[in-house]
């Protein structure tokens, strides 16, 4: 199959606190050969880290996402950090329970598929993914 436009990747969340967390987005793009050909990374950096904001800015979207863009390449390898840069106000684990934040992967402009991952509210995340044509 020719890839004429690339992987996109689109990161969100139906979680209130989700204005809680600066995400980092990249990726390795490689050719058929495990060539590395490209990389690419996009942001939403909302506060500094340790910052314990007491609302979402008002001119941050209730329903922010988060979209990376891949120029068109065989397979590439993804990774996402989900830092908190205000932590929950809870101090137990039974009343700041893991929330989900949903990816959406496509392929010249074709959904290939989504995953919901759990997200610790105290720690964030990483993820690492190889991500292929299927």
């Amino acid at each position: 199959m020719a890839i004429e436009k690339g992987f996109t990747i689109e990161v969100s969340s139906r979680y209130d606190g989700f204005w809680r967390y600066n995400l980092a987005l990249m990726c390795g793009c490689f050719d058929a050969e495990d060539n590395r050909i490209a990389f690419v990374s996009a942001e939403s950096h909302i506060a500094d880290t340790g910052s314990n904001l007491r609302e979402r800015p008002a001119d941050l979207p209730a329903d922010r996402k988060v979209r990376l863009a891949a120029p068109a390449c065989d397979h590439l390898l993804f990774y996402l950090y989900v830092v908190p840069h205000t932590l929950p106000t809870a101090s137990d684990i039974n009343s700041a329970k893991p929330f989900e934040i949903e990816l959406k992967i496509a392929l010249d402009g074709k959904k290939l598929r989504t995953e919901k991952r759990p997200i610790n509210q105290w720690s964030g995340a990483s993820l690492e993914m190889r991500i292929a044509a299927e």
